[in-house]
C-alpha cells in the first residue's frame, strides 16, 4: 500500500525536465564505455565504438495552441540515434567523431525529414608547457558552460577551446563561432578560476557587428562549491557598460535507501540592455532531441521573453527503485520571471513517469512519462518569408522563441546503449 501511495505522489506531482536519453558527449569515449561494462561494441586501446539510441512516441493531449501537428519535427513516431567513435593514435591526442542520426516524426514519410548531424572534434594535451598543463580542442568541443552559467550555460559550441592548469589554478579560452546567443556573430570567453571555482572570473567577448550590438565586454567574478554532504551554491555576478547581471543557486542531492532526490532553487537578475537589444531576438541553429534535459530557467530561455527582469525558481528532482527492474521519476521545474515592464511569467513544469529494465545486466530502459514541457525545434523558413514551413533540429531559426513550450502531452519510448 505504501508503495502505491508514493507512485501516485510522484505521479501527480508538478515535475520538471526528464531527460529522455543521456546527453552522449562526443569526447572521453574510452573512458565512459570502460565505466559502462554492458557495451558491447568492439573497442581496444586504439578505438572505442558506441551506439545510444532513443525510439519515441509522444501524444499531445488538451489544447494545442503551437500547431504542433504541422510544425513541430518531435511528434513522433521518431527516433534519435547517437553513433560515436574515439580514435586515439597517441594517449595524448583523441580524434571524436559523432553522427546524431534522426528523423522526428514518421508524418512525412520515411526520408523526407531523416537526416544526419556530423559532430567532429579533435584533443590534444601537451604537458609542462610553462609549467602548465594545457588541453586543445577544435571543432565540437560539446558543451559548454561559462562561470556558473549566467550567460552562456550548457550551449552545444563549435568553434575551440584552450584548457591550462598549474596546481589549483586553471585558465580557459572558448571560442563560440555558432554564435552562443544568435545564428549571426561569435563570441569569445576568458575564464580563470582557482580551487575548482571556489573563486573565479570571466571576460565575456562579443562581435559587436551583429543584428543586437551587445556590449563588446562583460565580466563577471564568481563562486562556486559543492561538497561529499550533497550541499552545494554557485553564485555570479556581471557588468557592463549598459547594466549588470547576477545568480545564486543553491544545491542539496542525496540518497535514502531507494529514493534519491535533489533540489535546486535559483535567484537571477538581468538589466536592461544587458546584452544589448538581443532579448526577443534569440535564435536557434541546433536543438536536438537529448537537449531535453536543459533547465527551463537559462539566459536563453529567459531572454525569449525580454529583459530587466529578476527570475526564481525551483528545481526539485525525485526517483525511487522499486527494484532492479522498476522505477519511477518525479522532476519538476517552477519559475516566476519578474520583468519591470512587462506581464510576469509564472509556470509550473513537469515530466514524470514510470521505466522499466528488462535486462538485468544491461542499461536497457522501456520508459512512460507525462510532461508539459515540450522542446521546441528549429523552424525553417522561406527565402524572404516570414512564413513557417517545416521544423527541424539543425536548421538556423529566426523566430524569437525559448527552447521549450508548454503543452501537455505523453509519451512511450525505448533507449538502448550499445
Amino acid at each position: 500500500m505504501s508503495r502505491f501511495v508514493f507512485f501516485a505522489f510522484s505521479f501527480l506531482l508538478m515535475n520538471k525536465a526528464f531527460a529522455y536519453m543521456d546527453y552522449a558527449p562526443n569526447q572521453n569515449l574510452m573512458e565512459q564505455v570502460e565505466s559502462e561494462p554492458y557495451r558491447i561494441l568492439p573497442k581496444n586501446s586504439y578505438y572505442t565504438l558506441a551506439i545510444d539510441a532513443d525510439f519515441f512516441k509522444p501524444v499531445f493531449m488538451g489544447a494545442n495552441n503551437f500547431n504542433l501537428y504541422k510544425y513541430d519535427f518531435y511528434h513522433g513516431n521518431g527516433y534519435w540515434i547517437d553513433l560515436r567513435s574515439e580514435f586515439r593514435p597517441h594517449p595524448d591526442l583523441n580524434l571524436n567523431l559523432k553522427f546524431d542520426v534522426t528523423q522526428g516524426t514518421s508524418s512525412n514519410g520515411p526520408t523526407y525529414l531523416a537526416m544526419m548531424v556530423p559532430h567532429v572534434g579533435v584533443t590534444f594535451r601537451a604537458h609542462s608547457i610553462l609549467g602548465l598543463e594545457w588541453e586543445f580542442r577544435l571543432s565540437d568541443i560539446d558543451r559548454q558552460t561559462i562561470g556558473t552559467g549566467l550567460f552562456i550555460e550548457e550551449k552545444e559550441t563549435v568553434g575551440g577551446s584552450v584548457i591550462g592548469k598549474v596546481d589549483d589554478l586553471t585558465l580557459k579560452l572558448m571560442v563560440d563561432g555558432t554564435g552562443s546567443f544568435r545564428v549571426d556573430g561569435g563570441v569569445t570567453a576568458i575564464d580563470a578560476h582557482l580551487w575548482n571555482g571556489l573563486l573565479g572570473g570571466t571576460v565575456l567577448i562579443q562581435e559587436v557587428d551583429t543584428d543586437f550590438h551587445a556590449p563588446q565586454f562583460t565580466e563577471s567574478l564568481y563562486s562556486k562549491k559543492s561538497w561529499p554532504n550533497g550541499f552545494g551554491y554557485a553564485a555570479e555576478t556581471a557588468m557592463n557598460s549598459n547594466a549588470n547581471a547576477s545568480l545564486l543557486a543553491i544545491e542539496y542531492k542525496d540518497r535514502f535507501e531507494n529514493l534519491s532526490f535533489s533540489l535546486r532553487p535559483q535567484f537571477r537578475h538581468y538589466g536592461k540592455g544587458i546584452l544589448g537589444s538581443l532579448p526577443g531576438k534569440i535564435s536557434h541553429n541546433y536543438v536536438s532531441y537529448d537537449q531535453n534535459d536543459k533547465p527551463f530557467t537559462t539566459l536563453m530561455n529567459i531572454f525569449a521573453f525580454g529583459d530587466d527582469v529578476n527570475t526564481y525558481s525551483a528545481q526539485i528532482n525525485l526517483e525511487y527503485r522499486f527494484n532492479s527492474f522498476y522505477k519511477i521519476y518525479s522532476e519538476t521545474e517552477l519559475i516566476s520571471y519578474l520583468f519591470h515592464d512587462q506581464d510576469a511569467i509564472r509556470a509550473a513544469l513537469f515530466r514524470c513517469g514510470l521505466k522499466f529494465y528488462p535486462f538485468q545486466h544491461r542499461d536497457d530502459e522501456f520508459g512512460f512519462l507525462v510532461g508539459n514541457k515540450y522542446l521546441s525545434a528549429s523552424t525553417t523558413q522561406s527565402a524572404g518569408s516570414s512564413s513557417r514551413t517545416y521544423s527541424a533540429p539543425n536548421y538556423p531559426d529566426f523566430e524569437n522563441k525559448a527552447l521549450f513550450l508548454k503543452q501537455l502531452y505523453w509519451m512511450i519510448n525505448y533507449s538502448v546503449k550499445l
